[in-house]
C-alpha cells in the first residue's frame, strides 16, 4: 500500500514537472513565431495571434497541471490528519488504565 501511495506522489509530481517543460516549449515556440521571420510565408497576417495564442495554452496547461498537484497534496494531507486526530480524541474520552 505505501508503495502504491509513493507511486502516486512520484507520477504527481512528474505531470508537474513534465508540464513545466511544456510551458518552455510552448513559450519558446510561440516567441518564435512572433519573433521570427521563419513563419511570414504561411502566416504573413496571423503570426502574433497564433504565437500568443501557444504561449497562453502553455500557462494555461502550466496553471492546471499547477492546481491539479496542489490539490492532490492537500487531498493525501486531509486523508492522513483526520485518522490521527480521531485516535487523539478517542484516546483522550477513553483513557485505558489510568
Amino acid at each position: 500500500m505505501a508503495f502504491k501511495v509513493k507511486l502516486k506522489k512520484s507520477w504527481n509530481r512528474l505531470r508537474f514537472y513534465l508540464s513545466f517543460l511544456l510551458l518552455a516549449f510552448y513559450t519558446t515556440l510561440g516567441c518564435f513565431v512572433i519573433f521570427t521571420d521563419e513563419w511570414s510565408s504561411m502566416l504573413p497576417k496571423g503570426r502574433t495571434p497564433v504565437g500568443i495564442a501557444l504561449i497562453l495554452f502553455g500557462f494555461l496547461r502550466f496553471y492546471i497541471a499547477y492546481r491539479r498537484y496542489v490539490n492532490r497534496i492537500i487531498k493525501w494531507n486531509l486523508k492522513t490528519e483526520p485518522k490521527q486526530e480521531i485516535n487523539k480524541d478517542a484516546q483522550a474520552k477513553n483513557p485505558i488504565n489510568e
